[in-house]
């Protein structure tokens, strides 16, 4: 067995070689929203499918009214998704005691007059559980999902209050009512 030495500390090559894996898949993980689309991969070929289907739904008119939900204690997630007829559902995660929630909670209810979308407003001191599925560590944090087959896919997600990112977000992933 072939070791490497450092000092009186030794180690096999197997080991050093799968550290090596997990320092480069923790550097790729952090670093992949830099590199262009051909190194990441299919990111060019999902936004490709999820534009065609948006415009299909807009065309076609296939979209029910928009709303807005805040999230009741009890509620699920997955029931909203699963009763909404909307392609696109934005989901928000923040809390009363939030100052840049708050700050944005209007902005983001508005968002029903413009797009065709399901609003979806999560307290996470009451659902504490959802906070931890979906890996909440910011508020407030935006899941922007789009339905595709017959299944949800998340598309975007945005920490913090940024209005350019979520409207820019918006326009990507929601399909716009008739003005």
């Amino acid at each position: 067995m072939a070791l490497i030495c450092i000092g009186s500390v030794c180690f096999s090559l197997l080991h050093v070689g799968v550290i090596i894996l997990f320092i480069l898949n923790y550097f790729y993980a952090h670093l992949k929203k830099y590199l262009p689309n051909f190194l990441t991969g299919g990111e060019d070929k999902r936004n490709k499918q999820i534009e065609a289907s948006l415009q299909r739904r807009e065309k076609n008119k296939d979209y029910a009214e928009s709303t807005y939900i805040e999230l009741a204690e009890g509620d699920s997630l997955s029931d909203v998704l699963g009763s909404t007829k909307n392609v696109s559902v934005v989901v928000k995660f923040g809390a009363t005691w939030c100052k840049p929630c708050n700050k944005i909670r209007r902005y983001f209810k508005n968002q029903t007059i413009t797009y065709a979308v399901t609003l979806v407003d999560v307290d996470v001191d009451t659902h504490e559980t959802l906070r931890d599925e979906h890996n909440i560590k910011a508020l407030p944090t935006f899941l922007f999902y789009v339905q595709m087959k017959n299944e949800w896919v998340l598309t975007e997600r945005i920490e913090g209050s940024n209005q350019a990112d979520l409207e820019k977000a918006f326009q990507k992933f929601c399909v716009p009512k008739d003005s």
